[in-house]
């Protein structure tokens, strides 16, 4: 009896074989174009942006259109602290506060930045967008294979996933891009299907955090880019750099070490009573 019934499943596998796998594909995203311009209209003539350093910046995630949170918010905030680790310690950056996802929808963009600005009393916001792509060969045989088995004979469920994750720091007063930093990770794998959505969400994570990580590298360079064109005050240049009160631009890393150099002399020389002794 019992062979009759294995003999059975195997011909039932057999004619399930024969559909061949299920291509699936999910693509989850955030654009920071649709964000900004829902209605699709951008706007071509942007005023320059006029910076009054030191800057306020805040950084957010953009809110995925349906509403779903592909990322927890977990995840987002130590993904966050990680890039406001990038800025602190920039001397024309006086502070950096992390919005709260609850601060944003995907409705009525422009006055949430408004009202976020005067909220935190920010000069730019850095905005991290993100777009991950899973492609998945979902094989018919994997589930049922687990049934009779349970170990891998049959090759379970294929899947690839691509991620980008970008940061764009935007002039809330002009609405104008100052620069961008972007991050990308690509991963593949086989699980059986009975553990695809737990293996998915897993190597989902995973991949914003290496994604996020590559966008961070980027980022440095992008900052440091930034002060130099900050610094160069190029006539030509459309961004306009203004001090605010009690911060002088003028004072460089030159004239820092200088003073330095000058401390540790002084501090090293004997005093006159070394002389008169």
């Amino acid at each position: 009896m019992k062979q009759i019934i294995l003999t059975l499943w195997i011909l039932c596998l057999s004619a399930c074989s024969m559909l061949g796998p299920e291509k699936v594909r999910h693509n989850k995203t955030t654009s920071l174009v649709n964000f900004l311009y829902p209605d699709g209209n951008i706007p071509k003539d942007l005023p320059s942006p006029t910076l009054h350093l030191p800057l306020r910046v805040g950084l957010a995630f953009i809110p995925e259109a349906n509403g779903h949170n592909t990322i927890n918010n977990s995840t987002k905030n130590k993904l966050l602290n990680g890039v406001k680790q990038q800025f602190s310690g920039l001397r024309y950056i006086k502070s950096i506060e992390i919005i709260p996802s609850i601060y944003l929808s995907n409705r009525s963009h422009t006055s949430q930045l408004e009202q976020i600005r005067q909220l935190y009393q920010l000069d730019v916001i850095a905005l991290v967008s993100y777009d991950q792509i899973v492609n998945r060969k979902e094989n018919l045989l994997a589930m049922t294979y687990l049934t009779i088995v349970g170990n891998y004979i049959f090759p379970g469920s294929h899947f690839d996933v691509n991620t980008l994750i970008d940061m764009a720091l935007i002039d809330l007063d002009s609405k104008r891009l100052l620069f961008r930093a972007a991050g990308t990770n690509a991963s593949k794998g086989v699980v059986a299907e009975a553990y695809a959505r737990q293996h998915y969400d897993k190597h989902q994570n995973r991949d914003f955090t290496n994604a996020m990580t590559m966008m961070q590298q980027n980022l440095a360079t992008e900052l440091s880019a930034f002060e130099q064109r900050l610094r160069s005050k190029d006539p030509n240049d459309d961004i306009k750099v203004v001090a605010k009160k009690g911060y002088e631009m003028s004072f460089g890393l030159d004239l820092l070490l200088f003073l330095i150099m000058l401390a540790s002399i002084k501090l090293f020389l004997p005093n006159k009573d070394f002389y008169e002794s």
